[in-house]
Parts: C-alpha cells; structure tokens; sequence
C-alpha cells in the first residue's frame, strides 16, 4: 500500500478553505495510506479553526508557521506576491518535503489551499508512474486576461517551443503556444518545463535532492520555478497530466463555481472511464504476433454487434499475419472526446500503427472516431469505429511493443577462457535474439571461445586490443554505446561469470513484451562454491535487486558515474525508469573459486589500494577462511 502525504502551507480566506477541505475528504483512497500536513500560516481565526476541526477527523498534523511581518495582498485583480513571500512559501513546502522523508511516505501531494479536487485525482496521478507530475487546471490571473494553465516550456512562463539558436517571428510564436494550449486540452500526460499548485512528487524525487531553495545564480520569480530547474538538473523529468482538472477558487467571486465543479464529477468520471476503455481497446486490439496471434486481441472492448462483425475476418488476419511473420503495434497518439445526448460518449483520436511486416518495418497513422456506451454491468464498450489513413503523419515515438521484441546480450570479457564464459554463453543463447561481445584486451582464447560458442547465433565481437578496466567508466559507456548501435528492444548486460537460473530461458519474453515498464531488476547471488552462496553483513547483495535488463529506449541520457571501479553497468539514467522486481534469480560465480578469489584481492588492492570506490573491510573479507555460507535450490 502506498504512503501519500497531502501536504499545504495554508493562508486563505475561510470560505475557499472550507471547499478545499471538503475535496480533500473525498478523495478515493482505496489501496493508498493518506496523511496530512499543513503548515498553519492563517491570520483569519476562522480559517485556524477549519484545519484544527479537520485535524480532528483525519490523519493531519499542523506545523506552525514562522513569525514574520508579512502581508499577503488578494483582491479581485489578482495575488500581489513579494520576493519574501516566495521564499517564506518555499520554505513551508520544504518543511513538508523534509517531513515525507522522515516518515516514510512514498510520495508528497503539495496542493494549493484554494483548489477545489476531484475525487479520482489522487489515486489517477499516484498510478501515472513518474516521479513528479501536476494535474492542470486553468486560471484567468488578471481580469480582462484569457485563462492560461499553470504549467509552461521553459524560463518564467514560456508557453511555446523555442530552440535557444531559433529566432520566431510573432506570428509563428502564436501559432505554436496555440499549439500547446490544444494539447493541454486534450486528456493525456505530457512532458513540461514548469510546474506548480498541484503536484505529485514521488519519494526517490525527494531523495535525489527535489526542494523550493532559492538558487543563487538564477534570477526567475517564484519558488516552484527553482524547483523544477533543481528537478531537471537531477535528471527528473517533469509530467502535466490533463484528465481531472481541478477548480481555481483564485478569487472570492468565483466561489459560486465550486457547486457547478461538483455536480459535473459524475460527467467528468464518465468521460475518464470511457477514455479508458478506448485506449485500452486501441492499445490491444490489432496487436499481433506470428507466434501468439489469434486475431481476436482487444475484442473485448467492443460491443456485442461491432465485436461480430471484427470477429469475422479474425481468424483470416491471424493466419495471413502468422504466414508473414506480422508484429504490430498501435499507439495512441492524442484523444479527445465529448458527451453524445443519450449518455454515450464520443472519443476522436489519432492513432499511429507501428510494427514490422517479414522484418520490414510499416507504419499507419490513422484517424479514429469512436462512440462508447456503458452497459449493464457500467463497462464501456465500444459500439461504433470509423478509421481513416491520416495524411499527415504523426510525430510520435514508438518503443514499445506487447510482441516481439528483440533482446540483446552485451558482455564484457577479458581473459575468461578457462572460467565460466563458455558455461554462461551456452545458456543465455537459448533465450536472447543476439550477444555482443566487447573483448577488453583479452591474451588468451576468449575471442575465439565466443565464436566458437556463438555459432548459429547472431553475434558481434569487437575487440578493443589494449585494456581499459583501469577507467571502468568509460569501458563501460562504450559497452552502452556498442549495444544501442545494434538497435536492440531491450538490453541484457551481464558479465562471463553471471548465470541465471534454467527458468529464465521460459521466462524471459513474458518479462520484455509489455508495455508497463522498462527495466527488470534481479538479485544477484554471490557463490562460494558450486551450490552455496555467502551471506553476511559484508555480503549481502542478494537481500537488494538492481537493474540487469533494460529496455533500449532512444532518449535516455548515457552518462555514467565517474569512478574507476564500481562504475555500475548502466548509465545513471537508469535509476529513474519504470521497473520490475522479478524473483528470478541470477548465480554470480566469479568467487566460486579459492583461486579466483586470491586474484581478485590483489586486483582490488592494486586498482584501489585505498578503498576510495569500494569497502576496505569488504576487500579484506575475500580472504575469510570460514565464510557463512547457505545452500542455493533452484
């Protein structure tokens, strides 16, 4: 069960505060842990009351704010905000970000106490799966403006695309934050430069460093703005999603709104639910593969008259995509949708179909229009489908496949001939679609091990003649770089002493054809003879899971952590995707042997005779004459 902190520095007049509250207790809560914080900087003692009475009937602890002759100024024209307001405010959130932490909460829910939620919110950004997101909603800052969101591109309040060599006349600056503003309005998530008011923040954000300090060298207005540049500098992207937008009580005046907002939920949910289903159904229906495919994937999702009449040719497709061996996948790049009078709902989209035909690669961008109705038992399904080929090709990336996905073993090896290579290499051919061999300066017959072993195998062995383990950093960047250039789906690194339980060879194709996430971790045994493994304080690598497989996706980031031993395998990138545990266990039998360990101490204490990458103890330790050792069953 995840852990949600709701957290809010609170001043606000008592009857915008008495909405939010109420949103607040209706949140869905199933399968989440929620507590409250709010930091009480109220002058109104009504307002103090409010929190103190809901305090009373929930999880809420009340952090008392700083003594300071400060005035926040709110009229009909607008928030009039001071640099010590900023920072005071900063400061508040920061408090609560500090709070999460030391209590354990897996995500922090910072929310502006003028927003008036809906009830499917939280739970619908918890399961968004990024690290920092906020819903939109929509504000008119200043009377007489247009309303705008509360996230933008870049700098103080950017609302268009803008390379920094790219000079735009005003026209085409228009036309490309109307751009923005339409994508806003559809329902989806989608990556922003700025972010604020409504946000979810995820623990490992918190513990990368995430926090509303001012930084000294920049001089953008506002904390939430030195948050998202600290994000990104950490590598965290951030994500806006548009499915429930809440209400802005930014004025006094627009409190009459609120019961409006709130008779629309049913209306808004209907349309959520609905959106669901038609995204599912694109997702699968279609998707095929010539080894699984029936031809009746994501018929489920259509209606009894539509379902017969896509049934009929089923068994027709399925069979002319297995005779030419057809993967494809269908994307959905943008939706949107809107209320039929007989309670139907109506959704547009378009759709980019990905995937390849004999191995050649095709791509349809398609146009949809779809009308979904609930039936007796509340589902959606869809009752009518109309496509058509779009002409304008949709600039959407497509790296995901539920099917046939490619898998890539990259190994590094150095003088590994009379070790375990051969044992390794045998085994994991049976379940990978390629290896590539990156031979660090090996002197004896490893290469031609490889090849030998390889035969019949589709196989790349780059031999890079001198070695450079002694700076692992870049060996290791160049290992990556080698491995993408294969344009795998997925990457495999292990190294020539690591073996994986037999199961992994039935296992492996359920754990790459998905689409949920992109990296599966693993728990790594260390072996100290042919059937035990070590276990104890200085060896315990088994007791934590860390990333072996990851899915070859084109914009991650490669830079490596700078260290000469104990780089890691991965670029850092790694750390921040969407990932897996699987028990499935992997056998690392580089210590199995007395004279394998007598080496590598010495090659420790001569790499790193000062333990600056690693443990000294640990180091010491390989040597121990009666280790605690545990039987391993597979």
């Amino acid at each position: 069960m995840k852990k949600i902190l709701i957290g809010a520095p609170v001043r606000q007049e008592p009857a915008i505060l008495a909405e939010f509250l109420r949103s607040l207790r209706g949140l869905e809560r199933d399968g989440l842990a929620v507590d409250f914080g709010f930091v009480d900087d109220n002058v109104d003692p009504a307002s103090r009351e409010l929190l103190r009475e809901f305090a009373n009937h929930e999880p809420a602890r009340l952090l008392p704010a700083e003594e300071l002759d400060d005035h926040y100024e709110r009229n009909e024209y607008g928030h009039v905000w001071t640099e010590e307001l900023f920072w005071k405010v900063g400061r508040f959130k920061d408090r609560l970000l500090r709070h999460a932490v030391q209590h354990g909460h897996d995500f922090v829910f910072l929310v502006d106490s003028d927003l008036v939620l809906h009830p499917a919110l939280l739970r619908h950004l918890v399961a968004q799966g990024v690290d920092i997101v906020s819903e939109v909603f929509w504000t008119r800052w200043h009377p007489g403006l247009p309303d705008r969101p509360q996230v933008w591109l870049r700098d103080q309040y950017t609302m268009h695309e803008q390379r920094r060599d790219e000079s735009l006349p005003q026209e085409e600056i228009d036309r490309r934050k109307l751009e923005f503003f339409r994508k806003l309005l559809r329902p989806g998530l989608y990556e922003v430069g700025g972010l604020g008011a409504c946000t979810l923040i995820s623990r490992r954000a918190l513990l990368c460093g995430v926090g509303f300090a001012a930084i000294g060298n920049v001089g953008l207005w506002g904390e939430d703005r030195h948050f998202c540049i600290r994000a990104a500098v950490l590598g965290l992207r951030l994500h806006a999603d548009t499915h429930y937008p809440p209400l802005h009580v930014y004025r006094a005046s627009e409190l009459p709104k609120v019961e409006a907002f709130r008779a629309a939920i049913p209306r808004l949910s209907h349309r959520v639910e609905a959106l669901a289903t038609f995204r599912a159904a694109m997702a699968d229906w279609g998707t095929t593969h010539h080894v699984t495919c029936r031809g009746d994937e994501g018929l489920g999702h259509f209606g009894p008259p539509l379902r017969g009449a896509l049934l009929a040719g089923a068994s027709d497709r399925a069979a002319a995509a297995r005779r030419s061996r057809e993967v494809v996948r269908t994307h959905v790049a943008w939706t949107t949708q809107r209320d039929l009078d007989d309670g139907a709902v109506q959704v547009g989209a378009a759709l980019v179909r990905t995937g390849s035909r004999d191995g050649v690669p095709v791509r349809d961008d398609l146009g949809a229009l779809a009308v979904l109705r609930a039936g007796p038992d509340g589902a959606f399904r869809i009752v009518d489908l109309q496509l058509q080929r779009l002409a304008d090709p949709q600039q959407v990336p497509c790296v995901r496949k539920t099917h046939g996905n490619r898998v890539l073993l990259s190994m590094l090896v150095k003088d590994e001939a009379g070790r375990h290579l051969e044992t390794v290499l045998r085994d994991a051919a049976r379940y990978v679609d390629e290896v590539l061999i990156v031979d660090d300066g090996s002197t004896d017959d490893s290469v031609a091990l490889c090849a030998r072993v390889l035969q019949g195998v589709p196989h790349t062995i780059v031999r890079l003649g001198a070695s450079q383990f002694h700076d692992e950093h870049r060996l290791r960047r160049l290992q990556w770089e080698l491995a993408r250039a294969r344009h795998p789906d997925w990457i495999l690194c292990l190294d020539a002493d690591e073996l994986f339980e037999a199961r992994m060879a039935r296992e492996l194709r359920g754990l790459v054809d998905q689409d949920a996430y992109d990296a599966v971790a693993f728990r790594l045994y260390d072996f100290w003879d042919d059937r035990h493994y070590r276990d104890d304080a200085l060896w315990c690598a088994h007791r934590t899971v860390r990333p072996f497989l990851v899915r070859a996706l084109p914009d991650l980031a490669d830079e490596f952590l700078v260290a000469a031993q104990h780089c890691g395998r991965w670029p850092q990138s790694v750390a921040r995707l969407r990932t897996a545990n699987s028990d499935l266990r992997l056998k690392h039998l580089g210590w199995s042997r007395a004279e394998d360990r007598a080496k590598k101490h010495e090659r420790y204490r001569a790499l790193d005779p000062e333990a600056r990458h690693g443990s000294a103890a640990q180091y010491a330790s390989i040597l121990d004459r009666a280790p605690n050792l545990v039987a391993f069953a597979e």
